[in-house]
């Protein structure tokens, strides 16, 4: 469900489940920390790139595992907040490659990413709200870092949809490309920090984030919180049993 492929300095991680749209099961999330750790500490890795399999990059969650906590009276830690965790604390660059949807945490995650490569029809979009849920993944402050309050309301407010011209004009994407060659474009620039010095890529990448390390982790656990307490609210019980039905 999680391929890894290596090619010299490169690793790349495909979610594939194509037959749920690449949703993000407990298990995925827990291979993908695991490859991720497993790259930051191989010294001959210079570069990660995440993308989805085929032409969907992952519609987020699984609503089975939401349900599942939802109604656990001990429920598990969240396994998607402690990938989030592993992609704020990997010193190696983070290229994602995005086609097609990019739902919920498809497109949180891609907060904590170093570039974003996304195809021109791919589409954005957070519904937390609509599921009686707050926004996670540190997005309230990530979100308005990158795009501004405004653009993020409309995004984890709205939940309005938001294609890859207007991802990359606000600056949640970093560059737009034909469709089906957003896999080939993060590949080729991951090939472009293949042979620079390792640790200074990682110091670098370190330093820039620095100024605002403390607050995304701060914003992570309030998030957490309060997810948690919605998770069981009557609001989001009700709305996934709504979209169970259908």
């Amino acid at each position: 469900m999680i391929d890894m492929h290596q090619a010299e300095a490169v690793v790349h991680l495909t979610i594939n489940r194509p037959e749920k749209k690449n949703a993000l099961t407990r298990e995925m999330y827990g291979l993908l920390s695991r490859r991720i750790r497993e790259a930051a500490d191989d010294e001959t890795v210079n570069a990660i790139v995440i993308s989805g399999h085929g032409d969907v990059f992952t519609a987020g969650n699984d609503l089975d595992d939401f349900r599942a906590r939802a109604t656990d009276p001990n429920p598990q830690s969240s396994a998607g907040l402690a990938f989030i965790e592993t992609l704020m604390d990997c010193d190696t660059p983070v290229i994602a490659a995005v086609e097609g949807i990019a739902i919920g945490i498809g497109t949180t995650l891609l907060l904590h990413c170093d570039s974003v490569i996304a195809g021109r029809s791919a589409t954005f979009k957070t519904a937390f709200v609509d599921l009686g849920l707050v926004p996670e993944a540190a997005s309230t402050v990530t979100m308005p870092l990158h795009l501004g309050a405004r653009r993020a309301a409309e995004l984890l407010l709205f939940g309005e949809v938001m294609d890859g011209i207007e991802a990359r004009d606000c600056g949640l994407v970093s560059k737009v490309v034909d469709d089906g060659t957003a896999v080939a474009a993060a590949l080729e620039l991951a090939q472009r920090l293949a042979g620079k010095p390792r640790e200074a890529l990682r110091a670098s990448k370190r330093l820039i984030r620095a100024p605002w390390r403390d607050q995304v982790r701060e914003a992570l656990e309030r998030e957490r919180a309060v997810f948690s307490e919605r998770l069981r609210s009557d609001d989001c019980r009700q709305a996934l049993a709504r979209m169970e039905r259908r």
